[in-house]
């Protein structure tokens, strides 16, 4: 599934059956419990390979719903009481997610006040993360305990849904975010370093780093996510990821990243009529602006503001 500018909508419901009919990616039963009251604040972005459903609850309920055999669906709490929601019976704690794979189902009391997030993601791009743990392709819920303090990115995307991004500089925040967020995950959930004989050797983990670099040289000027790398030169998104730490000493999201950062200080540094720092930012996949300025400054010793400020005056 391609990366889509990101489609941000909004609605608050006081109705349990109006909240099941506005589902996208389930068919779900609600059954209200709190009596005389009940708001549901959602907020939804759909980049395509990945949409996130943030929520906010006054009253509780029950749920029912089943995963489409395309999706994997995350939940986790981003506040509201601590261990008092259940997913299958499974008490999540506050650094805690659920993952439930194509086809699972879904039984969930969600308590008075809770705050959460469901992230559901294609699983054309991330069974190859999912797709190593036993439980959750058999259709189970799987609990994964302290999953958001190994991958804080997970905490980061509700605040996509304060953004307002289209045409190109939004396809390639997705792409950023979607390439970032499964290498987060890939690293949140692997045992260990992968064996070298995986590599089926250095000149194999050479030729593909070699080809994947070859391949950035030859679209230069945009962003790239290790997806296009991958499908480009034949080999799976994992592996490019494996060659390149192998080769480097880095991995391939490191990598990309670098070098938008470069891209970054390019255009800055080439300025022109009416460049803003922003813009720039955000053609090349960066949304967090913040974030964006302390890597550059990082890297470059400066901030993205100096060097555009340098360009213009020179």
């Amino acid at each position: 599934m391609a990366c889509i500018a990101p489609v941000i909508r909004a609605a608050d419901f006081h109705c349990v059956d109006d909240l099941a009919a506005a589902q996208r990616d389930f068919e779900a039963e609600l059954v209200q419990l709190s009596p005389g009251r009940f708001r549901y604040g959602l907020s939804l972005v759909d980049l395509g390979p990945v949409r996130v459903q943030s929520n906010a609850v006054d009253g509780s309920y029950l749920g029912r719903a089943r995963v489409a055999p395309g999706d994997w669906a995350l939940f986790y709490p981003t506040g509201g009481p601590a261990e008092a929601s259940r997913l299958n019976a499974i008490l999540p704690g506050s650094a805690d997610a659920v993952l439930y794979g194509p086809g699972a189902e879904l039984m969930a009391r969600v308590a008075d006040g809770q705050r959460w997030t469901m992230v559901v993601l294609d699983a054309a791009r991330f069974g190859e993360v999912f797709g190593r743990l036993p439980a959750a392709r058999e259709g189970r819920a799987l609990p994964l305990r302290g999953l958001l303090a190994r991958a804080p990115e997970l905490l980061r995307l509700p605040d996509l849904a304060g953004l307002q991004m289209a045409g190109q500089a939004g396809v390639a925040v997705s792409a950023a975010v979607v390439d970032g967020l499964r290498a987060a995950l890939d690293g949140a959930l692997a045992d260990g370093p992968p064996p070298r004989r995986r590599l089926r050797g250095e000149r194999s983990a050479v030729r593909v780093a070699s080809a994947a670099v070859e391949y950035l040289a030859a679209v230069p000027g945009r962003p790239v996510c290790s997806e296009e790398i991958g499908t480009a030169i034949g080999v799976s998104p994992r592996f490019v990821n494996q060659c390149f730490d192998a080769v480097y000493g880095v991995s391939v999201h490191r990598y990309l990243r670098q070098r938008r950062l470069a891209e970054a200080r390019r255009r800055l540094t080439d300025g022109g009529a009416g460049l803003l720092v922003k813009q720039v930012a955000l053609d090349l996949g960066f949304w967090h602006f913040g974030r964006f300025a302390l890597a550059y400054r990082d890297l470059f010793g400066e901030t993205p503001s100096q060097t555009l400020a340098t360009s213009t005056g020179r």
